[in-house]
This record gives C-alpha cells, structure tokens and sequence, in this order.
C-alpha cells in the first residue's frame, strides 16, 4: 500500500463538507479559518454554507447535494450544533443544522461502516467535546481536536483525509514453521540396527489450519463475512464432517459454532485436516451453496452461485476431486399472499383471497376462503380480520407433516390493483399474545399489482431482467433508473428503451405525485419499483429515497425495507414513507386465482 502525498492526489482531492452551527460571530470565524486553511494548507476541496449564500438557494437541496458529494463531512462541535441536533429545541431557528442532523442520522443508520469513515467529529479551539450531539455517538467516538487553527493545528486531519497515517504498521513476515515432538507410542515398526526413520514433511508455510491459503481465507471472508446462520445452516455445518451414515458424519459434533457463518467456517478450519482430502470449510461452503439455491429469493439464488464459483475454483486449483452431488439442505420457506381484488359494483369492497406458498415441493394452498366455499367479498376491516384469523391458524398450515419441518413465514404480499398499491398494508395491526404490533415490524411486506400484467411478453421481460441481475451478482449501478418530475415528459420514451433491453430491473419513483412514475414502470414490465408515498412526501422529517435505501444492492431490497421498518433510529413517518412492489416470477404459485403468476413457465 502507498502513502505520502503522491498517494493522496492520486486519488483525487477528497471533498469536505463542513457541518456547522452559527452560534455567533466569534465562532462562525473559526469556522471560516479552518474552512481556509484546509483549502490552502491541506490541499482540501472544502465546502461551507458562507460562500454558497452569494446567489440565492434552495438550502435544503444544497445540503443534500453537498452531503451526498463529500468524502467527508465535519462536525463542528458547539453548544448550538448540540441543540440543534438532538433536537432539544424547535423554534424556527437553525433548521439548518436540524435538517443537516437528520442528514446524518439516516446515514448512520442505513450504512453503519461507512459513516463512521466519512462523518468525523471535530473539536475546535476554545470547544469541548461536549458540546457534540448525543444521536452521533459523541460519548463512544473518536474525536478530532484542532488545537489551534493553523497549519499544524489540522495536521491530524489532513492526514487522515489524505490517507498519510503518522504510523505505517511493518510488513507481515513468514510464519515460523517448528517441529514437533516425537509420539508417546510407536506406529512403525522397530527400526533394524543402523537405520534410521524418515522425517516428515512439514506443511509448507503460509499454508494455515484446514488446507486453505491466505488469498483463500480471505475470498471466504468475503462471502460469508457478516452473514447471519439461518436455521438450515446447522445441516450444512454436520455435512462439512461427512455424508450422513459416513465415519466423519458420525464423529461430527452436536451443536454449531457461535457467530457468522465465516466463523463457522474458522471453526471448522481449526480441526483436523487430512492432507489430499476437501478441507472441511470448503465442504461447508459447498453445503452452504446447496442450501441457498433451495431458497426462492434472487439473494440466495446470488449467494449460491458465488459460493459455488468459490468452490470449484478451489478445487481446480488444488487438483482435488469434485465434491459428491450437493446435500439435500431441508429447508422451508412460507409467504402468504394476499389478493385484494377490485369489486365490479362498491368502490369499499374487495372479492379476497389469501394463498401460502412455501418452498417445500407442497402446491400452493388457499386458506381463505376455504377450498371448498366461494368468494368472499370484504371491506377494508374485513380484510385486515381475515389476516388475523389466518395468522392465528397458520402455525397449522406451516406443519409440513411427512413433507418435511414446519416452514418459515418470512414475506406477506399483498396482491392488489392499482388503486391500493399505498395502502398502509406494513402498518396493519397483528395481534400476538400479548402485544399488537404491525406486519411491517414482524416480517418484508410488499405489494405486487397483477392487474397491470397482462402484457403477453411479460414473462421473457421478467426473466430476461432477473438472469441480467443474477450475472452481475445483484449489485450494479444500472439496475435502478430513477424517475424524477423533469422526466413525465418523455416517459413514454423511457419505456420503449426499458422493454428494449435487460435492464434496469428497479425503477426509483420520485415524481409528485407518484402515479405517473409507477404506472410508467408497470407498462414497461418492471418487476421493482419503489417510491415514497404522495401523503409523506412533503414532511421536513422524510429525507428522500436515496437516503433511506441503498438502490445499488436492488436484490437485497425486500429486507432492506423490513430493516427501515423496524429502525428506531429513523424517524415514524420516514419508515411509514417507502412501498416496494416486488413481483417476482421466482415467487409466482400457479394456482389460477393468481393469474398474473401462471403466465411464468
């Protein structure tokens, strides 16, 4: 890795965001000196609010934009910026500061890792780091004093913007490889007068415990760094030891490791390893691939394919024999769907329905009505009564009896037409033993609208738009095309060009009010889109789309939303701002009341 200056500008001069309150004059110019001399002594494209104030603004929007652009953005404590922050004081007064708190509020909770890298908390001369706001974190954070405001002064933070660490840690040497000490009881025969035994060779260094190399461990980490065991993953971790019936899954252990599945797999690292044989986190990876491409999601189906590569890869590399047929991972997934449709003669009732699915071999089951009763037509509390008696009787519906463990209900959909796709659905209430709590804080809600499907290309759009996802592993900078009020005009431009190829697969509505972006996206077939509801979208608490949701990782959306929804550190009406409609084919039963699914073949 480099350092020093040539290091720095070869990556570009990092943008600096100065984030301030005007407690008075004497501090707006210390301000306004550190502002000049990370320009001028640091080298820092710096940005503050008191140059941009020459022409007239739309504040709110240059804050935004200014955040979004930074590298970095400091926080200049003061007793202001404190109260301002914490929201302690509402007057009127210094909504700048509350708007730019809210700001970074919402980053740290939607990427945690990255705020803490980009959001840097700066004591000046004559301040104290108690004069930081308590939402931030100021107790626990590392602080930046400048102790005075000159070159030397900000010389700990232009080293850490510019990436010129005082202290560079030495290089990694070879790890010693030592001998061992002879067995306690003979394996070979007796040596004969004279001769001697051979020594054994040591494993070649560099090479750690369970037969995998650094470059390899490291690939791993990649993988399964941070990804949480589902209740499948115990199967996965009992085949790595051997096939059922077998020696090595007869000795394998009881219980699992603690933590993510990368420390599983460390756990497995660190155990036997027989030279020329698998090694056992390999093993687990394999099993590990079988198990997520059981699952229905584009996720899994992603994680799969990319622990499979990484296993094959491997294997070629180190000339080892191809690992037998995958397990057969046992596990089972449920969502319920329910179908809302749209009554001939009353605006305020609906003909309902609500479906399980699950990913277990069963055929799709009707729980209401009954199979053998006939339509059922319901007002909106109607409805949401049906959920609950559903609820209530769905532990039974979930048993798989001979078929298998009961699955998991993870995901309720609810298929509707168009005129209710911002209904609240992720706020109705559920009722649990002992509590009421909303759907949305309990499990991924989403809408679908199979009235609006009925192009006769659907199906190869849908399918060619999830392969093109798939091939780029879920995360691509053209999967979401956003929407805003300067494109109504050419909509219909953009869904020729959107029919036309195989991407993007998530259309961002941002539009006011939101209709005409949405329908765009369903006549162009789009099996995404997400936008802000039309009755949150002018709150001052709501920051916009593309600060709730990370739009980039468009196959992680469904729990992205669910972990929005239950946020408690975002404010009521943002987590209630945000629909996704997501359809799926993957997640398309075939039963016949849910015609916009049996177009899929």
């Amino acid at each position: 890795m480099e350092y020093g200056a040539d290091a720095a500008v070869g990556t570009g001069r990092p943008r600096v965001f100065i984030s301030y309150a005007h407690d008075d004059d004497g501090h707006v110019t210390k301000v306004e000196t550190l502002y000049e001399l990370l320009r001028t002594q640091g080298g820092l494209d710096a940005k503050v609010d008191l140059y941009a104030g020459v022409q007239p603004q739309d504040w709110p929007r240059w804050m935004m934009r200014q955040y979004a652009d930074a590298d970095y953005v400091l926080v200049i404590a003061s007793p202001e910026y404190k109260v301002r922050g914490d929201h302690e004081q509402q007057d009127g007064v210094g909504l700048g500061v509350a708007f730019e708190a809210g700001l970074l509020g919402t980053e740290l909770y939607g990427n945690y890792r990255a705020w803490f890298r980009k959001v840097l908390l700066v004591v000046l001369p004559g301040r104290s780091e108690q004069e930081l706001p308590e939402f931030l974190g100021a107790v626990r954070i590392s602080r930046f004093a400048v102790p005075s405001l000159d070159a030397a002064g900000i010389e700990q933070l232009v080293r850490y913007m510019t990436g010129q660490p005082e202290r560079v840690e030495p290089e990694l040497g070879p790890i010693p490889v030592y001998g061992t000490r002879p067995s306690l009881v003979a394996t070979a025969p007796p040596c004969s007068a004279g001769e001697s035994r051979p020594t054994p060779a040591a494993p070649p260094p560099g090479v750690p415990s369970g037969g995998l190399d650094d470059d390899a461990w490291r690939e791993l980490a990649r993988l399964l760094g941070g990804v949480q065991p589902e209740s499948w993953a115990g199967q996965a971790y009992q085949w790595s030891f051997g096939a059922a019936g077998s020696p090595g899954g007869a000795a394998a252990p009881f219980g699992t490791p603690d933590g993510d599945l990368y420390a599983w797999a460390e756990d497995l690292g660190r155990r036997r390893h027989a030279p020329g044989a698998v090694p056992k986190p390999v093993a687990f990876a394999h099993a590990l691939a079988a198990g997520y491409a059981a699952g229905e999601s584009p996720a899994d189906q992603q994680r799969a394919s990319a622990l499979a590569t990484w296993v094959g890869r491997f294997l070629d590399s180190r000339e080892l024999q191809r690992l037998d047929e995958a397990p057969g991972i046992k596990r089972s997934e449920a969502t319920l769907t329910v179908r809302l449709t749209e009554h001939a003669q009353r605006r305020d009732r609906f003909y309902a329905e609500i479906w399980l699915r699950t990913t277990d071999g069963r055929q799709p089951r009707r729980l209401q009505p009954p199979e053998d009763a006939g339509s059922l037509v319901v007002d909106m509390d109607g409805a949401r009564g049906l959920l609950q008696e559903c609820m209530r009787t769905l532990p039974d519906a979930l048993t798989g009896g001979e078929q298998g463990p009961a699955a998991k209900l993870g995901r309720i959909e609810f298929a509707v037409f168009d005129g209710l796709l911002e209904e609240t659905f992720e706020q109705w209430p559920l009722q649990l033993r002992r509590v009421t709590r909303p759907l949305g804080k309990l499990y991924e809600v989403v809408v679908r609208c199979p009235d609006e499907r009925c192009e006769f290309d659907l199906p190869q759009l849908w399918s060619r738009r999830w392969e093109w996802l798939t091939r780029c592993n879920g995360h691509d900078e053209r999967a979401t095309a956003w929407v805003a009020d300067e494109d109504v005009a050419c909509l219909d431009e953009h869904i020729g060009e959107w029919r036309g190829n195989d991407h993007p697969v998530c259309v961002a509505v941002s539009t006011s009010p939101a209709q005409e972006g949405v329908s765009a996206a369903l006549d162009a077939g789009m099996p995404i889109v997400v936008w802000q509801r039309d009755s949150h979208r002018g709150d001052p608490a709501v920051p916009p789309l593309n600060m709730l949701l990370d739009l980039a990782a468009v196959a992680e959306l469904p729990g992205a939303v669910a972990k929005l929804r239950r946020s408690t550190q975002v404010p009521d009406a943002a987590r209630a701002s945000v629909v996704l409609l997501w359809d799926d084919p993957n997640h398309s039963p075939a039963a016949d009341p849910l015609s916009d699914a049996n177009l899929i073949a």
